[in-house]
């Protein structure tokens, strides 16, 4: 039988709760307006700038603005984004 089909030991359980309360804390930080950190999704992302949503992902994709991952998804933070695009 695989280790992957058993149920997670304590130890495995603890982790994933400590992972799990990680990603609820960065979710709660404050971003740089004071407010709280709001993460977008990319069709979100490209309505706020106005932009092609192909656009939002070509630039994630190449690294050229902060992406945040979560599990399969991907979400961006449009202060750091705006930022990133200001130093280039």
């Amino acid at each position: 039988m695989s280790e992957s089909s058993n149920p997670p030991s304590l130890l495995g359980q603890a982790i994933l709760d400590a992972i799990r309360e990680a990603v609820k804390e960065a979710l709660r930080e404050v971003g740089a307006n004071g407010k709280p950190q709001e993460l977008l999704a990319p069709e979100e992302l490209a309505k706020r700038l106005k932009l092609p949503v192909s656009w939002v992902y070509e630039q994630s994709r190449q690294g050229n603005i902060p992406t945040h991952r979560l599990g399969r998804y991907i979400r961006f933070d449009l202060h750091e984004v705006l930022a990133s695009q200001k130093k280039s």
